[in-house]
């Protein structure tokens, strides 16, 4: 994995936020109650970056890009980061 352990640590911190004031966000996503639960074909991936939206963290690139978090990510390494942060959800519906 290409995070740092800093940065995961930021990461985590920004879910924790998220998911101590939507205690019920997993229940939600695992039946489906959440917009265009319809279309999703990985329940785990949407849920992954709707909590990372939702922490409002900002990763940046150091260069002309400022963030919570400097790195040169892809979207992938930041997938794989929030599998290790993020509550397993399955799909109930």
């Amino acid at each position: 994995m290409k995070f740092t352990q800093e940065h995961l640590a930021i990461l985590k911190g920004g879910i924790d936020r998220v998911l101590t004031n939507n205690p019920n966000a997993p229940e939600w996503y695992e039946t489906g109650r959440f917009t265009r639960s319809e279309k999703v074909k990985d329940l785990q991936k949407r849920f992954c970056f709707d909590l990372f939206h939702a922490s409002r963290i900002k990763i940046g690139d150091g260069i002309g890009i400022q963030g919570d978090i400097i790195g040169n990510y892809t979207d992938s390494h930041l997938y794989t980061a929030l599998k290790q942060v993020c509550p397993k959800v399955t799909k109930r519906y």
